[in-house]
């Protein structure tokens, strides 16, 4: 055995087990004597040797509560060491609290805790008295607006008319002197259409042009588009617009120079590029103007200048003069939004009493909130779309003839259907 001699172990001492005596002693024989194969067992015990009862009285069962299961058993011994511990470590506890923190002073019967909960309603009692005050102002406001009864287009049905729920159009009217006691006797200077899309969050500006050929339903003949106010009124106006391009409009809202002025003063003016051609033709035509100067480059003008701004037409045609006065709604609308609300309800103070509507307070207010969040995507078009108009020269003036059909068309498609930035990319192209 090779390896039993590499680790040292010797074949010569090992233990012959077959040479030892395996015989079981007599006396301890309690085996032989029995037949396993019997159905009697023989108890080879003394039973006289011990006293049974007396030994399972020492056995003394552990004892337990009734909310003690057998796997959950504690002795009692190591429960007293663990309450004991606890009652230590609670007492070092509140020493060290007693030595750490000043007592707590008791507060007098009947002051206030000075905490976070009184800070937060001292902060909230100042925002509801800042709405509460905003909302005064602005029912004062509309407290000074002049409204007008709302009538119906009697020369087109409502079904006839394209509509949704999603869209509120307001028709702006600009005129030079506003008469509160007869529409007639003004002058419509500008027409925009306002339409506040809530289905694609953006406002669109449309400009229809005031020497427009179209047919005015109150005389039943076809004139320009500005003397349907001279005909019937700011309701004339909308009848007319109703009538020939099939669109609803839920009201109008006319504004004179003056309350135009004090707009574009109380919001702090607006940010308009002024070219060479438009600063000489105002500075140079004071009355025509009423003494405005203007200097070109891209600057704030004051009231007075963004209204003499919105009136040049000499220098180009009636398409530019119907830019220049979107340009300016769009930087008004613009100022409008980033305003505090404090700002915009002094504003609307002191632009209420030259404004005139058929639109309820309520409808105002409605249309408002829908608007602001709308204002930060705008498109501005105007009426007569490119390739569906031409000049003309009836009766002796110069007037633009349009494809109404075309234009009713596109119109509908750009107010209901397509968003501000569809608008821009197509004017891109």
């Amino acid at each position: 055995m090779p390896r039993f001699e590499k680790e040292g172990f010797n074949p010569k001492k090992r233990i012959d087990n077959d040479s030892r005596d395996r015989s079981v002693p007599v006396d301890e024989d309690y085996f032989s004597q029995n037949d396993f194969n019997s159905d009697d067992v023989i108890d080879n015990q003394n039973t006289a040797d011990y006293d049974l009862d007396a030994f399972m009285q020492e056995l003394d069962e552990p004892q337990r509560s009734n909310r003690q299961s057998v796997n959950d058993f504690v002795p009692q011994v190591y429960l007293d060491e663990d309450a004991k511990r606890r009652k230590e470590n609670e007492e070092r506890a509140r020493q060290r609290r007693e030595t750490t923190r000043p007592p707590r002073r008791k507060r007098r019967k009947g002051s206030r805790p000075n905490n976070a909960k009184n800070i937060f309603r001292a902060v909230l009692a100042v925002v509801l008295a800042l709405i509460i005050g905003a909302g005064c102002f602005v029912c004062n406001a509309m407290g000074k607006v002049t409204y007008d009864d709302t009538r119906k287009n009697q020369y087109v049905s409502k079904s006839d008319l394209t509509r949704s729920s999603s869209v509120t159009n307001i028709l702006l009217l600009g005129v030079d002197a506003r008469n509160p006691k007869d529409d007639t006797a003004s002058r419509s200077d500008s027409m925009m259409l306002i339409s506040i899309d809530k289905a694609h969050n953006c406002i669109k500006m449309v400009s229809f042009l005031r020497d427009t050929w179209v047919y005015i339903p109150c005389v039943d003949k076809k004139q320009r588009l500005n003397a349907a106010c001279q005909y019937d009124g700011y309701n004339g106006v909308v009848d007319t617009i109703e009538y020939n391009f099939g669109i609803d409009i839920d009201g109008y809202v006319v504004a004179d120079f003056e309350m135009f002025k004090v707009l574009v003063d109380s919001i702090g003016g607006v940010e308009v590029e002024v070219t060479e051609k438009e600063a000489k033709e105002v500075t140079s035509h004071k009355g025509r103007y009423g003494n405005v100067k203007l200097d070109a480059g891209k600057y704030k003008l004051t009231g007075e200048q963004a209204l003499a701004y919105c009136r040049i037409r000499k220098i180009d045609t009636d398409f530019m003069r119907a830019y220049r006065q979107r340009t300016v709604m769009q930087a008004i609308l613009k100022s409008v939004k980033s305003a505090n609300p404090v700002k915009l309800a002094m504003m609307a103070t002191k632009a209420a009493p030259y404004i005139q509507t058929n639109l309820s307070k309520a409808k105002i207010i409605s249309a408002g909130m829908k608007a602001l969040p709308c204002i930060s995507d705008m498109a501005e078009v105007r009426v007569p779309f490119d390739g569906t108009w031409q000049y003309a020269t009836i009766g002796g003036a110069s007037v633009i003839t349009i494809d109404v059909d075309k234009n009713k068309e596109k119109l509908q498609d750009l107010i209901y259907n397509k968003s501000a930035a569809e608008i821009r990319a197509e004017q891109s192209k």
